[in-house]
């Protein structure tokens, strides 16, 4: 009989579990809350530009991760970026890793995991219940699907915690993790005014990343295109302000830090990643019950990395293989 499988979150540490479920030959299902998938490897459209809002590039250490990448820039899904990090300086100067982003945008990265199995989008996630013939999930419409012989969390902490906290082996561990929002804000300028600099970091107490996102490869060159990160402990504080205001305040304090003159984006939007940095890690690879047959996995269980977030996944799908076998 085959075997069926819950994913709850479409990033890469679910779609790296989900593939490896499928390749055991399991039917795979992934639920994923937002429209489209990747995470925080996401990529956006606000009218013709695209905007890599969260991840900004990936780095490999791991021979897995690496022989990953070395997959999708084979397909034509990656390729390597060398921005220049100081004014007038040498592209790529500076990487004490081959920097990789997702081409056309980041979220190509995930295309080949999704292969072969079947995602959910805009579908959140409210309950998971185990009854005698297997896991069901629920969802915010009262509806659900099941019965499924093992799930998957891989979303972050908090949520795991609030979807699987009656399970002390796996809730108690999830306490110790702690996670910063990050503010992004998407910038497009008709023409190039910042200075002669491809990324620019921890500029202010308020800014932590600036990128130009339109020197990656596969991006238009066109006008300015503009990723704009704000600090964890600034995000912390403003994260219930409205996008607005921050897109405002954001912009301000990038036009002081670089110099640039008064110009008026042609549009700015502010997103809140309220998840989007790992401040404190699981320090495990990822928690999993053979006895209820549900386990959790993400970057935050290792450290902040995609490589942690791919690991993570795969592992945890062998850790179910393994149980149901």
């Amino acid at each position: 009989m085959t075997k069926r499988a819950a994913v709850i979150g479409a990033g890469l540490a679910g779609l790296s579990c989900a593939r490896t479920l499928r390749r055991a030959g399991f039917f795979v299902e992934v639920f994923e809350q937002e429209r489209m998938i990747g995470g925080r490897m996401a990529t956006t459209r606000l009218g013709t530009d695209t905007f890599d809002h969260g991840s900004q590039y990936v780095t490999a250490r791991s021979r897995e991760f690496k022989a990953y990448l070395e997959e999708v820039a084979g397909l034509g899904y990656a390729a390597r970026w060398n921005p220049r990090a100081q004014l007038n300086g040498e592209e790529g100067a500076g990487q004490m890793l081959p920097w990789y982003v997702g081409t056309p945008g980041m979220a190509s990265l995930v295309r080949p995991l999704a292969e072969s199995v079947r995602i959910h989008t805009g579908r959140k996630v409210h309950t998971v219940d185990r009854k005698d013939k297997g896991w069901h999930v629920w969802f915010e419409d009262e509806t659900s699907v099941g019965p499924f012989h093992a799930v998957a969390a891989t979303v972050p902490a908090a949520q795991a915690r609030l979807l699987l906290g009656r399970f002390d082996e796996i809730a108690q561990p999830l306490g110790r993790v702690r996670m910063m929002p990050c503010w992004a804000l998407m910038v497009r300028l008709e023409d190039k005014i910042l200075p002669d600099q491809d990324v620019f970091s921890d500029m202010s107490e308020v800014i932590r990343w600036i990128a130009r996102n339109n020197t990656k490869p596969g991006r238009s060159p066109r006008g300015e295109s503009i990723v704009i990160h704000a600090s964890p402990s600034w995000s912390r504080e403003s994260e219930d302000a409205e996008p607005e205001m921050i897109a405002e305040e954001l912009w301000g304090e990038v036009s002081h830090v670089l110099g640039l003159p008064p110009v008026r984006p042609v549009h700015m939007t502010a997103y809140l990643w309220r998840h989007g940095l790992v401040d404190q890690s699981l320090g495990e690879t990822f928690i999993y019950s053979s006895d209820h047959k549900v386990g959790v996995a993400g970057d935050w269980c290792l450290g902040r990395l995609a490589e942690h977030a791919f690991e993570s996944g795969n592992r945890l799908g062998k850790a179910i293989i393994e149980s149901l076998s």
